[in-house]
């Protein structure tokens, strides 16, 4: 059966190959797809490979209302998290400089008036370019107003149904900062209602987890299926584990993008490892970050335990994971913990099949923490506290019997909830009856 034709919508390019979350996800559940089928509207990301779609089209000024105004104020400087584009003139100097400049000052105070104002709409080019791709169905991520409205418009232009596939509740908790001004309630509306609307025209609606999956049926008063992060359980079996420690070291991996919300559990983890130091139980502790190291460097102080590295490739990583003796999956516990209550991190399925135990460091509140409490694929440690993970590391190094314990329960619920072929054929049916009504 051929499969239908898709039209992405999603504010990063998926290139061929990338460390963002966003873009191993879609590479995945679209892994089995043709790639003349597979075409992408985006707005910024592209890190200059082929590309894993067919075909691309990047916003461009005459998608914008006021789009040229829009790229002249990049180019002075303008910045946001949602916003990321087309490059825009740059060296814009003197008078008309520094009147843009002072606009762009003038929209922060208001932040995501941005959105409002350089409105996303669908250009003569674009609707061209679209209509050349002829797709069956449309399918979006939300993430922003931008990202909302954009596939409404061309839903009702096309007159094609549309899927939705949001991976974090970013109509509530992400980007919006102005809350309590006039401003920030105008556009809370405006965010609330595109959200609304966009989960009630789609024709697919698939949710991240099942916190996820019951709050946004709750919310939206519609269904939700469920497909979460997938890979396969032979590419782990293949690979020959790589360790980078001694045998008598109690070798502790950890992998992901840190910042000022992981950094602090970097420094309880070393801390941990002194404590058990002190009671001769020998640690080290290596981060594989995705994000610039030499940053993350200026960010942490010297660390004694922790060593920082590059992370591998994605085929690299899976032999690394395999040869650690516990794998650390921090969270965070900041005021921030609940805008992430509904998410899961993008390396706990890969913890999962590395057949390595799972420490999952975290606010009970947040969404990973919830999934290993109800789920029990790893150890959970809720409480900030250093000599509580010390503890627990010391558990996982010594006691063989929780180990395999842990190991045999994170398999299980990874085949359950994380094989990609099974992620892979389900996702096709839900798009295969959207375009085509349920198989008989």
């Amino acid at each position: 059966m051929t499969h239908p034709r898709v039209l992405i919508l999603a504010l990063a390019r998926i290139n061929a190959a990338d460390p963002a979350n966003n873009g191993l996800l879609l590479r995945n559940i679209f892994g089995a797809w043709p790639r003349e089928s597979l075409a992408q509207i985006f707005s910024s990301g592209d890190n200059g490979d082929g590309g894993f779609f067919a075909s691309y089209y990047r916003l461009a000024s005459a998608d914008r209302r006021f789009g040229r105004l829009f790229y002249r104020l990049k180019g002075a400087g303008f910045d946001a998290p949602w916003a990321s584009a087309a490059p825009g003139p740059s060296g814009t100097t003197g008078a008309f400089g520094r009147m843009l400049r002072q606009i762009r000052r003038r929209l922060v105070v208001h932040g995501d008036l941005y959105e409002a104002v350089f409105r996303i709409r669908v250009s003569a080019g674009m609707l061209s370019w679209v209509r050349n791709f002829e797709p069956d169905i449309i399918f979006s991520q939300g993430y922003n107003l931008t990202f909302s409205w954009l596939p409404l418009l061309l839903h009702r232009e096309l007159g094609i149904p549309l899927a939705y596939y949001p991976t974090d509740d970013w109509p509530r908790d992400f980007y919006r900062t102005q809350r309590h001004s006039v401003a920030g309630r105008f556009i809370n509306k405006m965010v609330t209602g595109a959200a609304d609307e966009l989960a009630r025209s789609a024709a697919v609606r698939i949710a991240f987890n099942t916190p996820m999956q019951e709050e946004f049926q709750s919310r939206y008063g519609v269904p939700f299926s469920i497909l979460m992060h997938g890979d396969s359980v032979e590419r782990f079996e293949s690979v020959q584990p790589q360790r980078r420690a001694d045998d008598d070291v109690t070798w502790i991996v950890t992998t992901g993008a840190f910042d000022e919300h992981r950094n602090p559990l970097l420094l309880d983890l070393d801390d941990a490892c002194a404590m058990l130091a002190e009671k001769g139980i020998r640690t080290r502790v290596t981060v594989f970050a995705v994000n610039n190291i030499s940053q993350l460097k200026s960010q942490l102080p010297v660390l004694r335990y922790t060593e920082l590295q590059e992370c591998p490739s994605h085929d690299e990583l899976a032999a690394v994971l395999r040869g650690a003796d516990v794998l650390f999956l921090p969270e965070r516990f900041d005021a921030t913990s609940d805008s992430i209550r509904l998410s899961v991190s993008s390396k706990a399925h890969l913890f999962m099949f590395s057949g390595v135990p799972t420490l999952v460091y975290s606010s009970p509140v947040t969404g990973i923490a919830h999934y290993a409490r109800s789920d029990n694929w790893g150890i959970l440690v809720d409480r900030r506290d250093p000599a509580i993970l010390a503890a627990a590391i010391e558990a996982l190094s010594t006691d063989a019997e929780l180990r395999n314990r842990v190991v045999s329960q994170a398999r299980s619920i990874a085949l359950r909830n994380h094989h990609l072929p099974t992620i892979q054929a389900s996702f096709e049916a839900l798009m295969r009856n959207a375009v085509n009504g349920p198989a008989t």
